[in-house]
């Protein structure tokens, strides 16, 4: 185990997983504002067909780089479960962004239907969100377990001939036995749990 590297590793893979939030987040935003307009103008007649079109291409082509890079790790999950023949939860995320995605692609080729290029968008980003605050937790919790392993002493002084003699060797804590006697100095650590019988 390297400290260092596994932080490194860490920084590597929040950078990725913040880029793709980012991504996601403004695909959304963007989306949202050709979205709404058409929300507010169905079945009035208030815009003309050629702006609908125009804003479902501009829609499809910002949604573009949210389900083509923000949500691949949801895409790989899903082929790697499938692979290994279990159905995790990258596999349903998969199959609902892939299926809403195409089905937006196929509306906007034919120019009949409904798009949700809106909804894929902000879903992939809520889903994003989530994982990256999970992400954050998940390293607070392995820290907190890291410092608490640090904590335990890996060498115990063991008593080789207690209570004639005080002669001590260095051993592993995981040497230690059952009704051994180590000798704890002032200022270090208690390596097993035991009764005091003198000090």
């Amino acid at each position: 185990f390297d400290p260092g590297r596994q932080e490194q590793l860490f920084q590597k893979e929040r950078q990725a997983a913040l880029r793709r939030l980012f991504i996601a987040g403004i695909g959304m935003m963007q989306v949202m504002m050709y979205a709404v307009p058409m929300y507010l103008a169905t079945g009035d007649g208030s815009m003309p067909a050629w702006i609908a079109s125009m804003m479902r291409w501009a829609s499809l082509v910002l949604t573009l780089p949210v389900v083509a890079y923000s949500a691949w790790p949801f895409f790989l999950g899903a082929w790697r479960d499938l692979k290994l023949r279990q159905a995790g939860m990258d596999v349903p995320v998969a199959l609902g962004v892939g299926a809403a995605f195409l089905a937006s692609v196929y509306a906007t080729l034919t120019g009949e239907g409904e798009v949700y290029f809106d909804s894929v968008s902000m879903f992939v980003f809520f889903l994003l969100s989530g994982r990256f605050l999970e992400m954050g937790a998940r390293r607070k919790a392995a820290d907190a377990a890291e410092r608490l392993i640090k904590l335990q002493p890996a060498m115990a002084n063991r008593l080789v001939a207690y209570p004639d003699s005080w002669n001590d060797e260095l051993v592993a804590v995981s040497a230690l036995s059952l009704g051994e006697h180590v000798l704890i100095r002032p200022g270090e650590a208690v390596p097993a749990d035991g009764l005091v019988e003198q000090g």
